[in-house]
């Protein structure tokens, strides 16, 4: 093992120093100055005997095969001894610097002002300003360090100033362990840094604490610092990996209850009490910096990681922080994504959001299974973006599954669903699709013009818009609603809660189909089609007004008009339909044609009232009959002619001469 024979060579070379020493004081050897000195008391502290020589300007150099193992200097030596002509017990050395060089890597120097060296125990004091270095930019302070050969360390009981890069450390006593090469520092720790960006620490403390030389880390237990810009972390271990000779933290590593705060930079131009302070929690962080000292990327990881604001809360498995120029500028996230903010909530396999100057979060964009809450307004999709202050929802969905909302009871998908919190309102575009349920909680919502009104209505259009705040629901592009076999065709539909109307316009049609009574005939549950250019739904009288080029049919009857008002039951199905505007009737089951001025249709009876002046009939035989009011019975199978007041009927049979 490299590590054990080099610490055996500087025990050996110690040893060869000590007869060095003792070869030296022997009673009239030279010393190597002409310059003679007092000679010291020897130290209180040990039984050391009498002085028996003295040595200036010692250098010594162990080496192996060319290569130095240490090398020990001293300004002045003095060797203590039972008695003249006696091998000395203790030696004592002024300005002593010992540097001892390991197989790889830097020497580590220790100087101090004077050291004691017991040749009994082998062992070694060093005295007053003792400070070790290595070529790392490592220093430790004391004013005591105890050199055991045998256990390999050197101990400081006393207070140990410890430096590395910005780190500062004050400690009450520490270790050296030589063969691992770490520095052990009891606690409690308190330290400081140069923390001038965000990122570094300027304050700390620590419990306890070691040093890494061979990686080059600093390792501390249940840390708590903070930084110059307001900052804080908490951590139960905290390790800090230094950069090369003289240079700052490279990144730092907190594991065990992290927790902590971001504080936005000073320079963001946004007066301190609307800068945003986030705080954060996790199980483990890595926070990295770039080569001027300035934080460059922080992760947090965690079940769950924790980042939070007064306004917003982000909860996942793993959340990454981007920074430039020392500023939080980006976020992304991931696993069991969890968003809270002011009435909203969303969930998501993974995100990522953006960071304004003065550390507001906007931009948030969520993919994955997202399923979102907005003031009660839901919504699931593939992805999902939140838009600055607008709090708009953008709900995308994705090949084979559309985006979904719901809102007051009503169903959305679509390829596109956006929901704004601030006009309460859920858009949906692209292959729209909408279901208009009931909502006992709100019987103010009116039904469409077609179905039952208790029960469900479907609706597809290319947009449609639900409008909580003006209760409005609004189809654009090839529009329709459906129930059953009833169901209404436009451009475009509005339908007002407030109002309890349904406007419709351009391509309007209308399919009425009576209540599903399976015991009448067939002929009894023929559906009424009316197309006009425009339609308005009243839901307070049950109107329904065509407007525009007005055709019906009803089975074989076909009615054509400029405009027509349709009365509708209880259960939404036609009670009668008036046409006015030069009317026109086709009955194709009974091969008759009609002309009028206004017509008045009861499906469900299988009555129609023409009225004219006069009004006609004709035959599929060219006969005809003309009246006032002609009332045509038994779904086509009767017709009777009323006179005008004071006039007569007109009847014209052909025959077959004609």
């Amino acid at each position: 093992m490299r590590i054990r024979r080099l610490e055996l060579l500087v025990v050996v070379a110690m040893g060869l120093f000590v007869l060095l020493l003792a070869f030296s004081f022997r009673p009239g050897h030279r010393p190597a100055s002409s310059h003679r000195q007092e000679i010291p008391p020897a130290p209180a502290s040990q039984a050391a005997g009498e002085p028996t020589t003295l040595l200036d300007g010692f250098d010594f150099t162990e080496s192996v095969g060319g290569k130095p193992l240490l090398r020990i200097k001293a300004d002045r030596t003095i060797g203590y001894g039972p008695g003249a002509g006696l091998a000395p017990n203790l030696y004592a050395g002024e300005k002593v610097t010992l540097t001892v060089y390991p197989e790889d890597g830097a020497p580590v120097t220790v100087h101090a002002d004077r050291a004691d060296y017991d040749e009994r125990s082998r062992e070694s004091k060093l005295l007053g300003n003792v400070r070790w270095t290595d070529g790392e930019g490592s220093l430790a302070e004391t004013a005591e360090v105890l050199f055991h050969p045998a256990n390999r360390t050197l101990d400081a009981p006393k207070t140990v100033h410890f430096t590395k890069g910005s780190i500062d450390l004050m400690a009450p006593s520490a270790r050296y362990d030589l063969r691992e090469r770490v520095v052990q520092l009891s606690g409690p720790l308190v330290g400081s840094g140069s923390g001038e960006e965000s990122g570094g620490l300027s304050h700390l403390t620590a419990r306890e604490g070691l040093y890494r030389r061979e990686q080059g880390v600093l390792e501390l237990e249940f840390v708590e610092g903070q930084s110059r810009t307001g900052d804080r972390l908490a951590a139960d271990h905290l390790i800090v990996k230094m950069g090369p000779t003289g240079g700052g933290a490279e990144w730092v590593r907190a594991t065990g209850s992290v927790r902590g705060t971001l504080s936005p930079r000073e320079d963001s131009g946004t007066p301190a009490v609307e800068k945003i302070v986030r705080h954060y929690a996790g199980d483990q962080s890595m926070l990295s910096f770039d080569s001027d000292g300035k934080a460059r990327a922080f992760s947090l990881l965690g079940a769950p990681a924790v980042l939070w604001e007064v306004k917003r809360r982000l909860a996942a498995r793993q959340i990454d922080v981007a920074f430039s120029d020392g500023r939080a500028t980006s976020a992304r996230f991931a696993g069991e994504v969890r968003i809270e903010a002011e009435g909203n909530r969303a969930s998501a396999e993974r995100g990522s959001l953006g960071f304004a100057k003065d550390g507001a979060a906007d931009n948030v964009a969520l993919d994955g299974n997202v399923k979102i809450d907005a003031d009660g307004r839901r919504g699931e999709a593939a992805r999902a973006v939140q838009v600055g202050e607008q709090e708009t929802w953008v709900l995308l969905g994705e090949a084979g599954r559309s985006a979904r909302a719901e809102s007051a009871g009503s169903r959305l998908s679509a390829d596109r669903i956006e929901i704004e919190k601030t006009r309460r309102q859920v858009r949906g575009q692209g292959k729209a699709r909408a279901v208009f349920a009931p909502d006992p909680g709100k019987p103010e919502r009116t039904m469409t013009l077609v179905g039952n009104p208790k029960r469900p209505t479907y609706a597809k259009a290319d947009r449609i818009v639900l409008d909580d705040a003006n209760h409005l629901a609004t189809l654009s592009g090839g529009a329709t609603v459906w129930q059953d076999n009833s169901s209404l065709f436009a451009d475009d539909m509005t339908l007002a809660d407030v109002e309890k109307t349904l406007t419709a316009v351009n391509n309007v049609r209308a399919v009425l189909t009576p209540a599903g009574d399976q015991a009448a005939k067939p002929g009894d549950r023929a559906a009424s089609v009316i197309a006009a250019k425009h339609l308005l739904y009243r839901e307070s009288d049950r109107t329904a007004r065509f407007e525009g080029g007005v055709t019906m049919t009803r089975g074989g009857l076909r009615t054509t008009g400029g405009e027509s008002t349709a009365w509708l039951g209880k259960n939404q199905d036609v009670d009668c339909v008036e046409m006015s505007g030069q009317v026109n009737l086709v009955d194709r089951t009974a091969g008759r044609t009609g002309r009028a001025e206004k017509a008045l249709d009861y499906p469900k009876q299988g009555k129609t009232i023409l009225w004219g002046n006069p009004a006609r009939l004709t035959d599929a035989g060219g006969n005809q009959v003309a009246g006032a009011i002609l009332t045509i019975l038994d779904r086509g199978r009767s017709v009777e002619v009323t006179a005008p007041e004071g006039g007569k009927t007109e009847t014209i049979h052909r025959t077959p001469n004609d």
